[in-house]
């Protein structure tokens, strides 16, 4: 289960509102600390057992919009000063926190996997495509059984196969030097990484490292699989193609799990535009968020034009995240156009299961709500 969807356990302590947010007496009564007007309200939401994913459609049901960096903040508060008794989001929050390299046995090319035929039905990408298309891919397939502090995917590597996490979790970890990671996201059972360099001959982003005993399934890329995916025969991967080719070039979504992905592409919306067409205007009430697959988009500010994006760029979702839904700036097409278009409850689904994650995206829409303020 992912942290975000556990319960949350709280040790008793007492709280005090005010009109400035609210005051958390430790339970040893010797020191006290002040939390924001979000932070104490979303700590009393917590304390009735309410897990994170919860928390946040709880307060979108009421119409109002979670800030995630507030919530990321009240959770390392209650880490850090041992409010919570979540074992699993401790370690979390730690792992996190620690900029050390994590312990790492061994690595899976130096293990001996079992050729197996599964069945595509079961395996999430591939039960989205034809049936005579999957099996074809599948036709070099190992499963491993894989115990924890096993490398799966090696940050920088150029290796094209793809893995599902059939049973057990793992870590994703950001590189930030040779002795050092920061851990971005976990994987559980179901979640597919590695298919960016399976779909586009792209290095390896991260390290991905086994948590618990695991079962792994790897897709061996076998050469003739470039032609394949571009041909017609494989029409059902066109849409994932181009999909990934623009998320994996944005700064909002390139480092997000495959699986959270998943949920963006399958239930986002292709839809298409021609040249010089408004999108929505400045002021307006707006629900959805856009991907730019292909083309190019205006951003106007009081009829000025001060931004152009390209492909693999996001917009829309500062009214979702930080302006209480309204439209901050005009957007119109530049060129012929396709987007991806989210739906607000679908974006918030994959934010709330994916807290340090939602935490980024949000600090990158307010840092092009700065930029964007500066270039008026």
């Amino acid at each position: 289960m992912k942290i975000e969807q556990e319960k949350i356990q709280l040790k008793t302590f007492k709280t005090l509102a005010h009109s400035n947010g609210g005051t958390v007496y430790l339970p040893s009564g010797l020191s006290s600390f002040e939390l924001s007007p979000l932070q104490f309200s979303y700590l009393e939401v917590l304390k009735n057992g309410t897990s994170l994913e919860g928390l946040v459609h709880f307060f979108l049901g009421q119409g109002w919009l979670v800030s995630f960096r507030e919530l990321f903040a009240l959770m390392q508060f209650l880490v850090t000063e041992r409010l919570l008794t979540n074992t699993t989001i401790i370690d979390y929050f730690k792992k996190y926190n620690s900029n050390e390299a994590p312990m790492v046995f061994s690595s899976l090319e130096v293990m001996q996997g079992t050729a197996v035929k599964p069945n595509p039905a079961e395996l999430p990408f591939f039960r989205n495509l034809d049936l005579r298309l999957a099996q074809h891919l599948l036709q070099q397939s190992e499963k491993f059984v894989v115990p924890p502090n096993i490398r799966l995917t090696h940050a920088g590597t150029q290796l094209r196969d793809m893995f599902i996490l059939l049973k057990g979790s793992a870590a994703i970890y950001k590189v930030l030097s040779e002795t050092r990671r920061q851990m971005v996201a976990t994987l559980h059972a179901g979640a597919l990484f590695g298919e960016r360099g399976f779909l586009l001959n792209q290095p390896r982003n991260a390290d991905v490292v086994t948590t618990a005993p695991s079962e792994v399934l790897r897709v061996r890329h076998l050469p003739e699989f470039d032609q394949l995916i571009k041909s017609d025969k494989a029409q059902s991967l066109q849409h994932r193609f181009l999909v990934m080719q623009a998320l994996l070039s944005s700064p909002f979504f390139k480092d997000l799990p495959t699986d959270s992905l998943d949920a963006l592409i399958f239930t986002g919306k292709l839809v298409q535009a021609p040249a010089h067409q408004v999108l929505f205007q400045e002021g307006q009430k707006g629900n959805t968020c856009y991907i730019l697959i292909q083309g190019s988009v205006v951003v106007s500010k009081n009829q000025k034009p001060i931004n152009v994006l390209n492909q693999g760029s996001c917009f829309g979702e500062i009214s979702l995240l930080m302006s209480g839904g309204v439209r901050t700036a005009t957007v119109s097409t530049q060129l012929a156009s396709i987007f991806l278009e989210i739906q607000q409850n679908d974006f918030y689904k994959m934010l709330s299961q994916n807290l340090i994650l939602a935490k980024e995206i949000e600090t990158l829409a307010a840092e092009r709500l700065s930029k964007d303020a500066q270039r008026r």
